[in-house]
């Protein structure tokens, strides 16, 4: 991925310049209507001097006072075109922030699954959103100073050229040596910069770490384990020798970026007081009057502050662009193809086949290897086997979430790579273990639309169970959940979560049903009545279910046994236990804990 997308701080430019365009175009006219009035202001403040001084000594009071009213008729139109510029840029910007993110968001959830959850994925995801921090509009992130950094960096480079102009006539002596001292100060910048693009592949890491550390802390599910069970002193060590870490880093960079400054201050002091001694020698020796020798002190002095600026937007800009750069990178990563999706009465007939299917999340090492088999439409299939065996990786994989290595998946007799995502992912109603609940109604997190059908919704409800418990809540359908962020929510048990679930997918619908283990959180009889009752549910429908209590899927079609991404066993339950092989083996341990007064033979 890294080698695919190099840095390229030219990339970055023309993406953020590109996608800021999209949102907003008057960005670039707004950001750039500064740069004349960067140089002459300052311009403006030197002259200004320099003509009062002179009218002052020829004692010209008309002139002087014209002098005056001019300058602040100029300070006053420059003062109020400078603070509607700002105006406009920060509401402009703001909303141009806010359209990133939006787009970060949908990048992320449709880049591959296998990307997503890799360490150099989380890394790059991390890096990309640092460069839109700062959700607060107080806070300014990187795709909202990119274009007034470019301006400013512009602004002081028409600076440095009018100033060297206007110096360039008193002396080209002089001249060479301001050059010079700006050749010494941009290579020493330069060097600071690529130490800053190696600096970043150390610090990003740790940042991900102290986020995560971060959100982990402020979890109210986490809350929970971390004070029960004395976590508290252990995360606050692992968060304080992570934020040493990245305070050596910090502190590194700033003592060579200090250390630089100071090189180039003292370049620049040598090199200018020699021209301020030249000066006064001039004005001595009766060559320049005292106005024109104002006039070149503060043009010095001022190209000495353009030299300034000029370094140090380089190097903001520099690192703004890397920022970006992260940021191009990311929104660069390959998104799944979109196959043409088929006319809307086109249907598959819910049956499920792998073919020679291998898939891992390394080179060269497989979670599932040369998978094959069949699952007749409207059959009921279990997967079961213990914990890594590869249950979870082949449901993803069922999903179209990840794409095969080796294979492929077919879907009433299509490649599921043929299928548009969209039309993929209708066709499948999953329950994950965890379950995700929306900061909304119990109506919006069962429909998951804005409309639903109340019908529909009544029907699911008493399918699923969970009428009785609505009924009971003031507000029914509207009730809201996830407490802590809605004020008025209400909080559901682990029963009632999982009927919530339940509900989700039948309303969804769809030609096959796969549940993940949605009820390893409940004990085994009621994770047993569960599992019956998504049977009933899902009658004639293709249903996968996958759990690692084998006695909640006797009723299924047909039982696969999973060990090392292999099917090693398949069959019904009774004919799993007459072949007494690893299910049989493993059923008898789990009996010996589960059994029940006739829930085990």
């Amino acid at each position: 991925m890294n080698q695919k997308n190099k840095s390229s701080v030219p990339q970055s430019l023309r993406f953020i310049f590109r996608r800021t365009a999209a949102h907003d175009k008057k960005i670039f006219f707004y950001s750039f209507l500064s740069i004349p009035f960067q140089v002459l202001d300052r311009l403006a403040d030197i002259y200004l001097i320099a003509l009062i001084v002179d009218a002052a000594t020829h004692h010209e009071e008309e002139r002087l006072l014209l002098i005056l009213l001019v300058f602040a008729l100029y300070q006053l139109l420059s003062g109020l075109m400078m603070r509607f510029t700002e105006w406009q840029l920060s509401t402009r910007n703001y909303r141009s922030k806010m359209k990133f993110l939006s787009r970060y968001a949908a990048r992320y959830m449709r880049t591959e699954f296998t990307t997503i959850e890799s360490t150099a994925g989380k890394d790059l995801a991390q890096r990309a959103k640092n460069a839109m921090a700062g959700v607060d509009y107080r806070d300014k992130s990187s795709v909202e100073t990119a274009f007034l950094q470019c301006a400013g960096l512009i602004g002081s480079i028409c600076g440095l050229f009018v100033y060297t102009g206007i110096i360039s006539l008193l002396d080209p002596l002089i001249l060479l040596l301001l050059l010079t001292t700006s050749a010494a100060g941009y290579l020493l910048q330069r060097a600071m910069v690529k130490y800053d693009q190696k600096d970043k592949r150390r610090y990003i890491p740790l940042d991900r770490k102290l986020w995560y550390l971060v959100k982990e802390l402020r979890d109210p599910l986490s809350a929970k384990d971390i004070r029960l069970y004395g976590l508290m002193g252990w995360l606050r060590r692992l968060f304080g020798e992570t934020l040493a870490s990245r305070r050596k880093l910090h502190a590194k960079r700033s003592r060579l970026q200090y250390g630089v400054l100071v090189l180039i201050n003292l370049i620049n002091t040598l090199f200018t007081g020699y021209i301020y001694y030249y000066l006064i020698r001039q004005y001595l020796a009766g060559g320049i009057d005292i106005s024109q020798f104002l006039l070149y002190f503060g043009l010095i002095t001022g190209f000495n502050g353009w030299l300034m600026s000029v370094i140090d937007g380089i190097e903001a800009l520099h690192m703004t662009l890397l920022n970006i750069d992260d940021l191009r990178r990311f929104d660069a990563l390959p998104q799944p193809s979109e196959a043409e999706a088929p006319p809307a009465e086109q249907t598959t007939d819910g049956g499920i086949r792998f073919e020679h299917v291998s898939f891992g999340y390394q080179e060269g090492t497989n979670v599932i290897s040369d998978m094959s088999f069949t699952v007749a439409p409207g059959e009921k299939i279990a997967i079961v086997g213990l914990n890594g065996a590869g249950k979870t990786t082949l449901v993803k994989l069922l999903c179209g979430l990840y794409t095969p290595k080796e294979g492929c998946i077919l879907l009433g007799g299509r490649d599921l790579r043929t299928l548009g995502r969209e039309e993929l992912f209708r066709r499948f109603a999953v329950v994950f273990q965890d379950i995700y609940l929306l900061p909304t109604s119990i109506e919006r997190n069962i429909t998951l639309s804005e409309q639903g059908d109340g019908d529909r919704l009544s029907e699911v409800l008493a399918l699923s169970g969970l009428q009785e418990k609505i009924s009971s809540l003031p507000d029914r359908e509207q009730t809201l959940l996830v407490k802590g962020v809605l004020e008025d929510a209400v909080e559901l048990s682990g029963g009632e979560i999982q009927k919530l679930a339940l509900a989700r997918a039948l309303y969804k619908g769809g030609e096959i049903f796969v549940l993940d283990e949605p009820t390893a959180k409940l004990d085994p009889i009621a994770e047993q009545e569960m599992y019956l009752r998504y049977g009933e549910l899902t009658k004639g429908k293709t249903s996968v279910f996958i759990s690692h209590r084998l006695s909640s899927t006797r009723f299924c079609d047909r039982i696969f046994y999973l060990e090392n991404g292999v099917i090693t066993e398949c069959g019904t339950h009774d004919e799993l236990l007459r072949l007494g092989g690893a299910y049989a083996r493993l059923f008898e341990t789990q009996s010996r804990y589960y059994r029940e007064e006739g829930e085990v033979r």
